[in-house]
Protein backbone atom coordinates (compact mmCIF):
# COMPACT_ATOMS: atom_id res chain seq x y z
CA UNK A 1 0.00 0.00 0.00
CA UNK A 2 1.80 3.33 -1.19
CA UNK A 3 1.96 5.79 1.78
CA UNK A 4 1.06 9.45 -0.34
CA UNK A 5 1.91 12.75 1.41
CA UNK A 6 2.19 16.21 0.79
CA UNK A 7 4.90 19.13 1.44
CA UNK A 8 6.48 19.10 4.51
CA UNK A 9 5.45 15.21 5.78
CA UNK A 10 7.59 12.71 6.74
CA UNK A 11 6.99 9.16 6.07
CA UNK A 12 8.74 5.74 7.60
CA UNK A 13 10.47 3.48 5.18
CA UNK A 14 12.79 0.78 6.60
CA UNK A 15 10.42 0.65 10.22
CA UNK A 16 6.78 0.17 8.07
CA UNK A 17 9.09 -2.60 5.55
CA UNK A 18 11.33 -4.72 7.83
CA UNK A 19 14.19 -5.98 5.74
CA UNK A 20 14.02 -3.60 3.00
CA UNK A 21 16.95 -3.36 0.90
CA UNK A 22 16.96 -2.09 -2.49
CA UNK A 23 14.79 0.75 -3.62
CA UNK A 24 14.10 2.78 -6.83
CA UNK A 25 13.41 6.41 -5.98
CA UNK A 26 11.66 7.75 -9.49
CA UNK A 27 10.78 10.57 -10.27
CA UNK A 28 8.03 12.06 -12.94
CA UNK A 29 6.95 15.67 -14.98
CA UNK A 30 5.56 17.00 -17.45
CA UNK A 31 7.59 20.02 -19.28
CA UNK A 32 6.53 22.91 -21.70
CA UNK A 33 8.67 22.49 -25.40
CA UNK A 34 11.02 23.46 -25.26
CA UNK A 35 12.02 23.16 -21.14
CA UNK A 36 14.92 21.04 -20.24
CA UNK A 37 15.02 18.87 -16.97
CA UNK A 38 18.16 17.35 -15.09
CA UNK A 39 17.74 15.06 -11.90
CA UNK A 40 20.27 14.78 -9.47
CA UNK A 41 21.09 13.75 -6.16
CA UNK A 42 23.36 14.61 -3.37
CA UNK A 43 25.12 12.40 -1.12
CA UNK A 44 25.09 14.07 2.65
CA UNK A 45 26.96 13.92 6.07
CA UNK A 46 25.27 14.63 9.19
CA UNK A 47 25.85 17.87 9.07
CA UNK A 48 23.79 18.05 5.42
CA UNK A 49 27.00 19.12 3.16
CA UNK A 50 28.65 16.90 0.80
CA UNK A 51 31.99 15.41 1.47
CA UNK A 52 33.86 15.35 -1.97
CA UNK A 53 32.26 16.37 -5.64
CA UNK A 54 32.06 12.68 -6.14
CA UNK A 55 28.85 12.88 -3.76
CA UNK A 56 26.60 14.81 -6.45
CA UNK A 57 24.86 12.06 -8.84
CA UNK A 58 24.25 13.14 -11.78
CA UNK A 59 24.45 12.90 -15.80
CA UNK A 60 28.71 13.40 -15.24
CA UNK A 61 28.84 11.24 -12.12
CA UNK A 62 26.15 8.50 -12.48
CA UNK A 63 27.66 6.25 -9.58
CA UNK A 64 28.19 7.23 -5.92
CA UNK A 65 29.02 5.70 -2.87
CA UNK A 66 31.05 2.61 -3.53
CA UNK A 67 28.16 1.73 -6.09
CA UNK A 68 25.46 2.19 -3.80
CA UNK A 69 23.25 4.66 -5.73
CA UNK A 70 22.79 4.58 -9.50
CA UNK A 71 21.79 6.69 -11.81
CA UNK A 72 19.64 4.69 -14.82
CA UNK A 73 21.11 5.96 -17.69
CA UNK A 74 19.69 3.61 -19.99
CA UNK A 75 16.23 2.11 -20.62
CA UNK A 76 14.26 2.68 -17.21
CA UNK A 77 11.70 -0.34 -15.50
CA UNK A 78 8.01 0.33 -15.07
CA UNK A 79 6.71 -0.13 -11.56
CA UNK A 80 3.13 -0.07 -10.62
CA UNK A 81 2.52 0.23 -14.69
CA UNK A 82 4.01 3.19 -14.87
CA UNK A 83 7.92 4.86 -15.98
CA UNK A 84 9.15 7.53 -14.33
CA UNK A 85 11.68 10.06 -16.51
CA UNK A 86 14.37 9.30 -14.01
CA UNK A 87 15.60 6.73 -11.68
CA UNK A 88 18.10 5.89 -9.12
CA UNK A 89 18.38 2.46 -7.85
CA UNK A 90 19.79 2.45 -4.33
CA UNK A 91 21.12 -0.41 -1.91
CA UNK A 92 20.25 1.16 2.02
CA UNK A 93 22.47 -1.62 3.44
CA UNK A 94 25.48 -0.84 1.43
CA UNK A 95 25.60 3.40 1.82
CA UNK A 96 28.34 4.25 4.11
CA UNK A 97 27.35 5.27 7.51
CA UNK A 98 29.13 8.69 6.83
CA UNK A 99 26.01 9.13 4.64
CA UNK A 100 23.63 10.39 6.57
CA UNK A 101 20.82 12.20 3.75
CA UNK A 102 20.39 12.03 0.14
CA UNK A 103 18.60 14.95 -1.26
CA UNK A 104 16.87 14.20 -4.17
CA UNK A 105 17.03 17.76 -6.85
CA UNK A 106 15.41 18.72 -9.94
CA UNK A 107 17.15 21.67 -11.84
CA UNK A 108 16.32 23.05 -15.31
CA UNK A 109 19.21 23.45 -17.76
CA UNK A 110 19.87 26.60 -18.46
CA UNK A 111 16.75 28.47 -16.88
CA UNK A 112 18.49 31.41 -16.35
CA UNK A 113 20.08 31.73 -19.69
CA UNK A 114 16.77 30.36 -21.50
CA UNK A 115 14.31 32.79 -18.97
CA UNK A 116 12.89 29.66 -17.72
CA UNK A 117 11.56 28.85 -14.93
CA UNK A 118 9.26 25.93 -13.02
CA UNK A 119 6.19 27.39 -14.31
CA UNK A 120 6.64 25.66 -17.75
CA UNK A 121 6.78 22.09 -15.60
CA UNK A 122 3.70 20.33 -13.78
CA UNK A 123 3.13 16.85 -12.38
CA UNK A 124 6.15 16.50 -10.63
CA UNK A 125 5.78 13.81 -8.34
CA UNK A 126 8.66 11.04 -6.17
CA UNK A 127 8.06 8.10 -5.43
CA UNK A 128 10.19 4.78 -3.74
CA UNK A 129 9.40 1.43 -5.02
CA UNK A 130 10.46 -1.87 -3.17
CA UNK A 131 13.22 -2.89 -6.17
CA UNK A 132 12.30 -6.64 -5.43
CA UNK A 133 8.88 -6.62 -5.51
CA UNK A 134 8.01 -3.64 -7.56
CA UNK A 135 5.56 -2.45 -5.08
CA UNK A 136 5.22 1.84 -4.68
CA UNK A 137 5.81 2.68 -0.77
CA UNK A 138 6.04 6.25 -0.60
CA UNK A 139 4.81 8.56 -3.25
CA UNK A 140 5.03 13.10 -2.90
CA UNK A 141 3.31 15.02 -5.73
CA UNK A 142 4.57 18.67 -6.09
CA UNK A 143 1.94 21.04 -5.90
CA UNK A 144 2.66 24.09 -7.78
CA UNK A 145 5.39 25.86 -7.68
CA UNK A 146 5.70 30.26 -6.88
CA UNK A 147 6.98 29.97 -10.45
CA UNK A 148 10.51 31.79 -9.77
CA UNK A 149 12.63 28.64 -9.33
CA UNK A 150 15.30 27.47 -11.88
CA UNK A 151 16.34 24.33 -9.21
CA UNK A 152 14.11 22.41 -6.58
CA UNK A 153 14.82 19.66 -3.75
CA UNK A 154 11.80 17.59 -4.33
CA UNK A 155 12.58 15.13 -1.05
CA UNK A 156 14.64 13.82 1.42
CA UNK A 157 15.93 10.10 2.29
CA UNK A 158 17.58 10.53 5.77
CA UNK A 159 18.30 7.92 8.91
CA UNK A 160 16.35 8.50 11.94
CA UNK A 161 17.27 6.10 14.97
CA UNK A 162 18.61 3.71 12.80
CA UNK A 163 15.94 3.86 10.61
CA UNK A 164 15.39 5.37 7.37
CA UNK A 165 12.64 7.95 6.68
CA UNK A 166 11.37 9.97 3.67
CA UNK A 167 11.01 13.98 3.97
CA UNK A 168 8.74 15.69 1.78
CA UNK A 169 10.57 19.03 1.13
CA UNK A 170 9.74 20.85 -2.01
CA UNK A 171 12.05 23.83 -1.51
CA UNK A 172 13.32 25.73 -4.55
CA UNK A 173 15.54 27.92 -5.49
CA UNK A 174 16.98 30.12 -8.05
CA UNK A 175 20.33 29.57 -9.67
CA UNK A 176 19.72 26.08 -10.87
CA UNK A 177 22.18 23.40 -10.33
CA UNK A 178 25.13 25.77 -9.75
CA UNK A 179 22.80 27.28 -6.69
CA UNK A 180 22.63 23.85 -5.21
CA UNK A 181 25.64 23.07 -5.12
CA UNK A 182 27.10 25.51 -3.46
CA UNK A 183 24.24 25.43 -0.85
CA UNK A 184 25.67 21.35 0.03
CA UNK A 185 29.09 23.01 -0.25
CA UNK A 186 30.13 21.66 -3.99
CA UNK A 187 32.48 24.27 -5.42
CA UNK A 188 31.50 24.63 -9.07
CA UNK A 189 33.56 25.37 -12.19
CA UNK A 190 32.79 28.13 -14.59
CA UNK A 191 33.02 27.87 -18.30
CA UNK A 192 36.24 29.82 -19.68
CA UNK A 193 35.26 31.93 -22.75
CA UNK A 194 36.60 30.91 -25.75
CA UNK A 195 38.55 34.11 -27.60
CA UNK A 196 36.97 35.27 -31.06
CA UNK A 197 38.99 33.34 -34.17
CA UNK A 198 42.07 35.86 -35.50
CA UNK A 199 41.73 37.48 -38.29
CA UNK A 200 42.57 36.25 -41.69
CA UNK A 201 45.87 37.94 -43.19
CA UNK A 202 44.87 39.86 -46.09
CA UNK A 203 47.01 38.75 -49.08
CA UNK A 204 48.54 41.05 -51.65
CA UNK A 205 47.02 40.76 -55.11
CA UNK A 206 50.38 39.38 -57.23
CA UNK A 207 51.34 37.14 -55.25
CA UNK A 208 51.72 33.64 -56.73
CA UNK A 209 48.82 31.61 -55.58
CA UNK A 210 50.57 29.68 -52.37
CA UNK A 211 50.22 25.94 -51.79
CA UNK A 212 46.92 25.31 -49.94
CA UNK A 213 47.32 25.14 -45.70
CA UNK A 214 44.96 23.33 -44.42
CA UNK A 215 42.48 25.57 -41.70
CA UNK A 216 43.48 24.93 -37.86
CA UNK A 217 40.74 22.86 -36.57
CA UNK A 218 37.77 24.86 -34.43
CA UNK A 219 38.97 25.63 -30.98
CA UNK A 220 37.23 22.93 -28.35
CA UNK A 221 35.77 23.94 -25.49
CA UNK A 222 37.45 22.65 -23.13
CA UNK A 223 38.50 23.10 -19.08
CA UNK A 224 41.80 23.30 -18.03
CA UNK A 225 43.93 21.15 -15.34
CA UNK A 226 44.25 23.03 -12.05
CA UNK A 227 47.13 25.27 -11.99
CA UNK A 228 49.53 24.07 -9.24
CA UNK A 229 50.12 26.88 -6.70
CA UNK A 230 53.13 28.57 -5.63
CA UNK A 231 53.70 26.44 -3.05
CA UNK A 232 54.14 23.58 -4.86
CA UNK A 233 50.59 22.02 -3.72
CA UNK A 234 47.95 21.74 -6.19
CA UNK A 235 44.46 23.54 -5.99
CA UNK A 236 41.52 21.79 -5.53
CA UNK A 237 39.75 20.88 -8.58
CA UNK A 238 35.91 22.51 -8.78
CA UNK A 239 33.37 20.11 -9.97
CA UNK A 240 32.67 20.08 -13.69
CA UNK A 241 28.68 20.61 -14.17
CA UNK A 242 29.22 19.41 -18.29
CA UNK A 243 26.29 17.96 -20.20
CA UNK A 244 26.51 15.72 -22.79
CA UNK A 245 26.04 18.15 -25.95
CA UNK A 246 23.80 15.74 -27.48
CA UNK A 247 21.32 15.93 -24.92
CA UNK A 248 19.97 19.48 -25.50
CA UNK A 249 19.99 18.77 -29.18
CA UNK A 250 23.06 20.71 -29.89
CA UNK A 251 25.39 18.98 -32.68
CA UNK A 252 28.82 17.74 -31.22
CA UNK A 253 31.36 20.04 -31.04
CA UNK A 254 34.61 19.20 -33.36
CA UNK A 255 37.37 17.37 -31.69
CA UNK A 256 40.72 18.91 -31.25
CA UNK A 257 43.94 17.17 -31.35
CA UNK A 258 44.64 13.41 -31.43
CA UNK A 259 42.95 10.98 -29.32
CA UNK A 260 39.95 13.11 -27.98
CA UNK A 261 36.99 11.18 -28.09
CA UNK A 262 33.46 11.63 -28.55
CA UNK A 263 31.81 15.07 -27.48
CA UNK A 264 33.19 18.51 -25.73
CA UNK A 265 30.78 18.94 -22.64
CA UNK A 266 28.73 21.51 -22.29
CA UNK A 267 29.33 23.33 -18.91
CA UNK A 268 28.15 26.17 -17.42
CA UNK A 269 28.72 30.34 -18.53
CA UNK A 270 30.92 32.15 -16.70
CA UNK A 271 29.90 34.39 -14.26
CA UNK A 272 30.19 37.83 -15.33
CA UNK A 273 33.33 39.39 -14.54
CA UNK A 274 35.42 36.26 -14.19
CA UNK A 275 38.69 35.33 -15.06
CA UNK A 276 40.08 36.16 -18.89
CA UNK A 277 39.59 33.05 -21.12
CA UNK A 278 42.79 30.74 -21.89
CA UNK A 279 44.34 30.81 -25.34
CA UNK A 280 43.00 28.21 -27.75
CA UNK A 281 44.42 24.80 -27.57
CA UNK A 282 47.43 24.81 -29.73
CA UNK A 283 47.91 28.75 -29.70
CA UNK A 284 51.37 30.32 -29.13
CA UNK A 285 52.05 31.34 -25.73
CA UNK A 286 53.34 34.41 -27.13
CA UNK A 287 50.84 35.15 -30.24
CA UNK A 288 48.56 38.04 -29.67
CA UNK A 289 44.92 36.96 -29.99
CA UNK A 290 42.46 40.00 -29.64
CA UNK A 291 40.77 40.67 -26.11
CA UNK A 292 37.56 38.29 -25.90
CA UNK A 293 34.47 40.12 -26.59
CA UNK A 294 32.15 39.75 -23.75
CA UNK A 295 28.86 37.91 -24.21
CA UNK A 296 26.24 40.18 -22.13
CA UNK A 297 25.18 38.09 -19.17
CA UNK A 298 21.69 36.84 -18.99
CA UNK A 299 19.93 39.48 -16.83
CA UNK A 300 19.84 38.45 -13.55
CA UNK A 301 16.49 38.54 -11.07
CA UNK A 302 16.18 41.48 -8.95
CA UNK A 303 13.10 40.82 -7.38
CA UNK A 304 10.57 37.72 -6.72
CA UNK A 305 7.50 38.58 -6.01
CA UNK A 306 5.24 35.79 -4.18
CA UNK A 307 1.68 36.38 -5.75
CA UNK A 308 -0.38 33.78 -4.73
CA UNK A 309 -1.08 31.96 -0.57
CA UNK A 310 1.54 29.01 -0.34
CA UNK A 311 4.04 30.37 -2.95
CA UNK A 312 7.71 29.27 -1.60
CA UNK A 313 10.88 30.26 -2.49
CA UNK A 314 13.91 29.25 -0.36
CA UNK A 315 16.70 32.41 0.39
CA UNK A 316 20.08 31.62 -2.07
CA UNK A 317 23.33 32.11 0.58
CA UNK A 318 26.28 35.15 -0.27
CA UNK A 319 28.10 34.43 -2.93
CA UNK A 320 31.34 32.76 -1.79
CA UNK A 321 30.28 32.43 1.29
CA UNK A 322 28.57 29.10 3.35
CA UNK A 323 26.77 30.53 5.15
CA UNK A 324 23.24 32.41 4.68
CA UNK A 325 24.31 35.38 6.20
CA UNK A 326 22.06 38.47 7.67
CA UNK A 327 18.44 38.64 6.87
CA UNK A 328 16.46 41.93 6.60
CA UNK A 329 12.61 42.05 6.76
CA UNK A 330 11.27 45.57 5.35
CA UNK A 331 8.30 46.89 5.77
CA UNK A 332 7.07 50.13 3.95
CA UNK A 333 3.23 51.29 2.95
CA UNK A 334 2.12 53.97 1.87
CA UNK A 335 0.70 56.64 3.86
CA UNK A 336 -2.57 58.23 2.32
CA UNK A 337 -2.88 61.27 4.87
CA UNK A 338 -6.66 62.76 4.54
CA UNK A 339 -7.62 65.83 5.90
CA UNK A 340 -10.09 65.42 8.41
CA UNK A 341 -12.21 67.38 10.92
CA UNK A 342 -10.43 70.64 11.65
CA UNK A 343 -7.66 70.31 9.35
CA UNK A 344 -6.19 67.21 11.28
CA UNK A 345 -4.91 64.53 8.97
CA UNK A 346 -6.11 60.68 9.87
CA UNK A 347 -4.13 57.81 8.62
CA UNK A 348 -2.87 54.31 9.54
CA UNK A 349 -0.12 52.93 11.91
CA UNK A 350 1.26 49.58 10.98
CA UNK A 351 3.73 47.97 12.49
CA UNK A 352 6.02 45.38 11.79
CA UNK A 353 7.06 41.82 14.05
CA UNK A 354 6.69 37.98 14.44
CA UNK A 355 6.22 34.71 16.06
CA UNK A 356 9.34 33.32 16.76
CA UNK A 357 10.43 29.78 17.73
CA UNK A 358 13.80 28.49 18.61
CA UNK A 359 14.95 24.69 17.94
CA UNK A 360 14.83 24.71 21.92
CA UNK A 361 11.37 25.50 22.01
CA UNK A 362 11.70 28.62 23.30
CA UNK A 363 8.44 30.83 21.60
CA UNK A 364 8.17 34.49 21.98
CA UNK A 365 7.35 37.45 20.06
CA UNK A 366 9.57 40.64 18.45
CA UNK A 367 7.99 44.32 18.36
CA UNK A 368 7.40 47.40 19.29
CA UNK A 369 4.53 46.67 21.31
CA UNK A 370 5.44 45.77 24.62
CA UNK A 371 8.72 47.00 23.59
CA UNK A 372 10.15 43.51 22.87
CA UNK A 373 12.30 44.63 20.21
CA UNK A 374 14.84 41.11 20.54
CA UNK A 375 18.18 41.00 20.08
CA UNK A 376 20.35 39.84 16.96
CA UNK A 377 23.22 37.85 18.97
CA UNK A 378 21.44 36.44 21.75
CA UNK A 379 18.29 34.47 22.09
CA UNK A 380 16.02 35.04 19.92
CA UNK A 381 18.75 35.93 17.18
CA UNK A 382 15.95 38.38 15.52
CA UNK A 383 15.73 41.76 16.01
CA UNK A 384 13.57 45.24 15.45
CA UNK A 385 15.39 48.10 14.47
CA UNK A 386 12.82 50.28 13.94
CA UNK A 387 9.43 51.63 14.57
CA UNK A 388 7.95 54.00 11.86
CA UNK A 389 4.59 55.40 13.17
CA UNK A 390 3.84 57.85 10.41
CA UNK A 391 4.91 55.33 7.34
CA UNK A 392 7.00 58.16 5.83
CA UNK A 393 10.21 56.78 7.02
CA UNK A 394 12.21 56.14 3.74
CA UNK A 395 14.02 53.13 5.31
CA UNK A 396 10.27 51.64 7.00
CA UNK A 397 10.13 49.17 9.15
CA UNK A 398 13.35 46.31 9.40
CA UNK A 399 13.53 43.20 11.22
CA UNK A 400 17.11 41.42 11.18
CA UNK A 401 17.48 37.87 11.08
CA UNK A 402 20.99 36.40 11.69
CA UNK A 403 21.73 34.24 9.55
CA UNK A 404 24.76 32.91 11.26
CA UNK A 405 21.92 31.08 14.24
CA UNK A 406 20.19 29.41 11.27
CA UNK A 407 20.54 26.17 13.50
CA UNK A 408 19.25 27.50 16.07
CA UNK A 409 15.96 28.94 14.92
CA UNK A 410 12.75 26.58 13.62
CA UNK A 411 10.55 29.06 12.37
CA UNK A 412 9.22 32.34 12.24
CA UNK A 413 5.59 33.96 11.61
CA UNK A 414 6.01 37.31 10.46
CA UNK A 415 2.47 39.44 10.77
CA UNK A 416 2.05 43.83 10.84
CA UNK A 417 -0.98 45.00 12.66
CA UNK A 418 -2.52 48.17 12.77
CA UNK A 419 -1.93 50.34 16.02
CA UNK A 420 -4.33 52.98 15.30
CA UNK A 421 -6.42 54.29 12.49
CA UNK A 422 -9.20 52.49 11.16
CA UNK A 423 -8.29 48.78 9.49
CA UNK A 424 -7.67 50.28 6.09
CA UNK A 425 -5.33 48.05 4.57
CA UNK A 426 -6.16 49.59 0.93
CA UNK A 427 -5.16 52.62 2.90
CA UNK A 428 -1.71 51.03 3.85
CA UNK A 429 -0.99 49.32 0.75
CA UNK A 430 1.85 47.54 2.34
CA UNK A 431 4.76 45.96 1.18
CA UNK A 432 7.25 43.26 2.86
CA UNK A 433 10.19 42.59 1.19
CA UNK A 434 13.19 40.00 2.50
CA UNK A 435 16.64 40.63 1.47
CA UNK A 436 19.25 37.99 1.46
CA UNK A 437 21.76 36.67 -0.51
CA UNK A 438 19.82 36.48 -3.67
CA UNK A 439 17.44 38.34 -5.46
CA UNK A 440 14.74 40.25 -3.22
CA UNK A 441 11.67 38.27 -2.33
CA UNK A 442 8.57 40.33 -2.33
CA UNK A 443 5.21 39.91 -0.05
CA UNK A 444 2.54 42.72 -0.87
CA UNK A 445 -0.67 43.32 1.79
CA UNK A 446 -2.76 43.39 -1.27
CA UNK A 447 -5.96 41.17 -0.52
CA UNK A 448 -7.84 44.27 0.74
CA UNK A 449 -11.22 42.62 1.90
CA UNK A 450 -10.83 42.03 5.20
CA UNK A 451 -11.64 45.02 8.19
CA UNK A 452 -9.24 42.91 10.68
CA UNK A 453 -6.65 44.47 12.50
CA UNK A 454 -3.77 41.58 12.13
CA UNK A 455 -2.41 40.25 8.81
CA UNK A 456 0.08 36.95 8.78
CA UNK A 457 2.41 38.11 5.97
CA UNK A 458 4.86 35.35 5.23
CA UNK A 459 6.56 31.94 7.67
CA UNK A 460 10.24 31.70 7.34
CA UNK A 461 11.06 28.08 8.05
CA UNK A 462 14.40 26.26 8.32
CA UNK A 463 14.91 23.80 5.91
CA UNK A 464 17.94 21.15 7.06
CA UNK A 465 20.20 23.71 8.36
CA UNK A 466 21.06 24.69 4.84
CA UNK A 467 18.59 27.98 4.26
CA UNK A 468 15.16 29.22 5.28
CA UNK A 469 12.36 29.23 2.95
CA UNK A 470 9.88 31.92 2.49
CA UNK A 471 6.14 31.32 1.94
CA UNK A 472 3.05 33.67 1.26
CA UNK A 473 0.57 33.76 4.24
CA UNK A 474 -0.98 36.76 3.69
CA UNK A 475 -3.52 36.14 5.76
CA UNK A 476 -6.35 38.40 8.29
CA UNK A 477 -6.54 38.24 12.05
CA UNK A 478 -8.53 39.86 14.91
CA UNK A 479 -5.71 40.10 17.03
CA UNK A 480 -2.41 38.51 18.46
CA UNK A 481 -4.79 35.43 19.88
CA UNK A 482 -6.14 34.56 16.90
CA UNK A 483 -3.11 34.31 14.57
CA UNK A 484 -1.19 32.61 17.51
CA UNK A 485 -4.07 29.98 17.51
CA UNK A 486 -3.78 29.76 13.56
CA UNK A 487 -0.05 29.20 13.67
CA UNK A 488 -0.31 26.48 17.13
CA UNK A 489 2.08 29.43 19.02
CA UNK A 490 0.99 28.44 22.37
CA UNK A 491 1.60 31.89 23.97
CA UNK A 492 -0.27 33.75 26.50
CA UNK A 493 -1.20 37.39 26.07
CA UNK A 494 -1.98 40.69 27.72
CA UNK A 495 -2.31 44.04 26.47
CA UNK A 496 0.63 45.95 25.49
CA UNK A 497 1.61 49.83 24.64
CA UNK A 498 4.52 51.56 22.94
Amino acid sequence: MTTTIIRGQKADLTKTNPGLDRVVVGMGWQASPGVDLDFSAFLLGADSKAKADEDLIFYGNPSGAGGALQLQTGSRSAYAGVTDNEQVSLSLRSLPASYERIAFTLTLYEGEKRRQNFAGVNGVYLRIVDERSGSELVRFTLDKTSGVETAIVVGELYRYNGEWKFSAVGSGYTGGLEALCRSFGIEVQAEPEAAPPTPAAKTAPAAPPASPTPAPPAPQRFNPSPTPSPSGGANPSPINLGRPSQQGGNPPAPSSGAGSGGASPRVLPPPPGGAPAPSPQGASPSSPSPSPTPQPAAPGLQKIELTKRGDKISLEKKAGSDSIGEILINLNWNQRQSTGFFGKTSGVDLDLGCLFELKDGYKGTVQALGRAFGSLHDEPYVMLDGDDRTGTKAGGENLRINGAHLRDIKRIVVYAFIYEGAANWAQADGVVTVKGGGPDIVVRMDEHGSRKGMCAIAMITNVGDQTFSVERLVEYFSGHRELDQAYNWGLRWTTGSK
